[in-house]
């Protein structure tokens, strides 16, 4: 698969000169299930994002017969070289395990994602803004890390980090909550929080958690200007210990009395609001 180079032909102008026997040859493959390290992205808005996004391996994409055409003329706009596979709507239902796909599905690989390291050294570099990293603490949910992971981007936040255990892996229901935009933000792998608090806090970075008991309320994240990093823990049990231990400070959102908690992905999206308040960026 090529992507926007000079020499680029119409990767469909060959099937389109014989529309009966050599299109089928080209656009109809009998994969039966996706092989290793290959992952589904469903609807159009994510799929889109996809193709734009020139860090994303493609492999082919998977639609209808009477959505063919559509894809054609979308692929041709990003000048991109992607086979078609065409199936019927009960087959792509099985490959997609009969989650939602509005009769698309693209075969990809999942994102790189960086270490804490590398993403610390590509922001060396520039001092005068600050950087602003939101960290899961073992969110497990792919529905609230996809929509958190849309909101960070909503928000100008520079990247989210997830643990590399008990946190999901890219999927489906992952990519299409961020509705395109994990294609945008960068995404971090921790191998271990307690240690990676400590290294962002070498690096100048005031460390939030956000936490029920918290002493201070989310107001006061609006008066940062420096470095940031804010870290909201699991659906159920919130911070681990060792978190709330070592981060700089606890904050808590003020809700009703009568209500036990809000869900983590409406929690991080109020943090990053007023997080962001200060601070602009193109």
């Amino acid at each position: 698969m090529k992507r926007n180079s000079k020499k680029f032909d119409n990767h469909f102008a060959k099937a389109e000169k014989n529309k009966t026997t050599k299109e089928k040859k080209i656009f109809h493959f009998n994969y039966t299930s996706l092989k290793n390290n290959q992952i589904p992205i469903v609807g159009k808005h994510s799929i889109l994002s996809a193709f734009n996004n020139k860090n994303r391996k493609l492999h082919y994409l998977i639609t209808t017969n009477t959505n063919v055409s559509n894809w054609k003329d979308e692929i041709n706009k990003f000048k991109l070289k992607l086979d078609i596979e065409v199936k019927t709507k009960e087959e792509m239902d099985k490959i997609n395990n009969y989650k939602p796909h509005q009769n698309a599905i693209l075969v990809t690989e999942p994102l790189k994602r960086l270490s804490m390291d590398e993403f610390l050294f590509h922001h060396r570099s520039n001092k005068q803004v600050p950087v602003r990293l939101i960290l899961l603490d073992e969110v497990t949910d792919p529905q609230n890390v996809g929509a958190i992971i849309r909101s960070a981007l909503a928000f100008k936040m520079d990247a989210l980090a997830l643990s590399q255990r008990n946190s999901p892996q890219e999927t489906s229901a992952l990519t299409k909550a961020s509705s395109g935009a994990i294609e945008k933000l960068q995404i971090i792998e921790l191998s271990n929080m307690y240690r990676e608090i400590k290294k962002l806090q070498k690096n100048n970075f005031s460390v939030y958690g956000l936490a029920g008991e918290g002493e201070n309320d989310v107001y006061e994240l609006e008066n940062e200007t420096g470095n940031v990093a804010l870290i909201l823990g699991s659906e159920g049990k919130g911070l681990r210990r060792l978190t709330r231990e070592q981060v700089d400070h606890l904050i808590k959102i003020p809700i009703n009395i009568e209500s036990n908690s809000l869900n983590v992905s409406n929690a991080a999206s109020i943090a990053m609001f007023q997080l962001q308040k200060n601070v602009i960026k193109n």
